[in-house]
């Protein structure tokens, strides 16, 4: 191979563990095999797999993420379309008076029901006049009125509160 330069060598068209190169080391001709070119290679590139099976892993986790944050924006979206139907529901039925007590209305049995609580619009009292000339007592209420009851009784004047 002497009566040749490396130049007018035929190209190798691929190159396995067995084939040998030649090199210059240290000012010396030398051969390696492609086992060496291989291993020193993944060598080289071992940091950047490394690097790479990372990013994967992570993108895997960013992924799994991202479809668990989709899952709780779909349940949040359900829930806030549940509260705004059943706002709809309240928002054409507002509280009315029935029986002299509040009612309410409930989106769940989809009818009225009776809170107990007593509709009062003004604060309602009895009054109390004497009449000059016969000094006869007058008690006056409002036709609504369920507060205490008064008696006179042998003079004396006497409330009920909890008459029946």
């Amino acid at each position: 191979m002497a009566d040749r330069t490396i130049g007018e060598l035929p190209v190798a068209d691929h190159l396995d563990d067995e084939s040998l190169l030649v090199v210059e080391q240290q000012g010396e001709a030398r051969s390696i095999q492609g086992l060496l070119v291989r291993r020193f290679a993944e060598a080289a590139t071992e940091g950047a797999v490394q690097a790479a099976q990372a990013a994967a892993e992570q993108a895997e986790q960013s992924a799994q993420d991202a479809a668990n944050s989709a899952d709780q924006a779909a349940k949040s979206a359900d829930e806030a379309a549940e509260s705004a139907q059943s706002a709809q529901q309240y928002s054409g039925k507002p509280p009315r008076i029935q029986n002299g007590t509040w009612w309410i209305w409930n989106a769940d049995t989809q009818q009225y029901e009776d809170t107990g609580e007593a509709a009062r619009g003004n604060v309602m009292y009895a009054t109390f006049a004497v009449t000059p000339e016969t000094g006869e007592l007058i008690m006056t209420t409002p036709d609504e009125y369920r507060g205490p009851v008064f008696y006179l009784v042998n003079g004396i004047l006497e409330v009920a509160i909890n008459h029946a």
